[in-house]
């Protein structure tokens, strides 16, 4: 058995929490910074179509806030953020962010410590949700999916972002040897954590397939769900909508 299992909540808890203070660096460095081109393309095609209107934001598996705070940030409606991971420390960092970013004070934010797969949240009270580089940590997918479903009003978009693996060969081959290769070595050097980011790479390596994840989501009572290879397929972006 890893160190690392999903089957095993806590030490993924624990694993985030032991690199939280150093992520958004070594996200920045491991990724060589495409990573901002990744979530700028989420917040486009998810809660950046709130536009002036006031709405209610679910950021699930949040880590430090990179997603939905700085999108707070250049918004003049009052919009309502809840902001959701299962590991506090990182949920600390996600509070430091927003203090830093000056965001306006009409704005509400929620942080909150929960799983992803029970969301504290009310049946048809959230008009987007966003799930980035975390469905991958999820011991159940699906669940999770439902509850987004449950807790999203009709008509409201879902958006995940997850690294996958490319489609083409050569691309792939590439892939494997810097996940298995670089990113330990990357990791224990920036994050001071070489375990967490074996844990990483092998994740990548064995989650499901865009197609399945698709699948599942359309499980889940999703419809016109939307898979985007993003960077020749090393990340993909997934829009699903509730129906009306």
């Amino acid at each position: 058995m890893t160190l690392y299992d999903k089957q095993r909540p806590e030490t993924i808890q624990s694993m985030f929490g032991s690199i939280a203070n150093s992520y958004d660096k070594t996200n920045a460095v491991l990724s060589f910074q495409l990573h901002r081109l990744w979530n700028r393309k989420l917040v486009n095609a998810t809660v950046k179509q709130a536009k002036s209107r006031s709405c209610v934001v679910a950021d699930l598996c949040c880590g430090t806030g990179a997603i939905t705070l700085p999108w707070l940030r250049i918004k003049n409606a009052q919009h309502t953020a809840y902001l959701i991971d299962f590991c506090p420390e990182m949920l600390e960092c996600a509070k430091d962010k927003a203090s830093t970013l000056k965001l306006a004070p009409f704005h509400t934010i929620h942080y909150i410590k929960a799983d992803v797969q029970e969301l504290p949240l009310e049946v048809a009270t959230v008009d987007y949700a966003t799930l980035a580089y975390g469905i991958r940590n999820v011991e159940s997918p699906l669940k999770c999916f439902h509850e987004v479903f449950r807790v999203m009003k009709s008509g409201g978009t879902f958006g995940i972002l997850e690294l996958t693996e490319p489609d083409n060969s050569v691309l792939r081959f590439g892939h494997h040897l810097y996940l298995r290769l670089l990113l330990p070595v990357f990791g224990k050097l920036f994050a001071k954590n070489g375990d967490a980011y074996k844990y990483l790479s092998q994740s990548i390596q064995t989650f499901v397939k865009p197609a399945e994840l698709k699948l599942l989501l359309e499980e889940a009572g999703f419809s016109e769900v939307q898979v985007r290879p993003l960077s020749g397929g090393i990340a993909t972006l997934f829009i699903a909508t509730k129906p009306v």
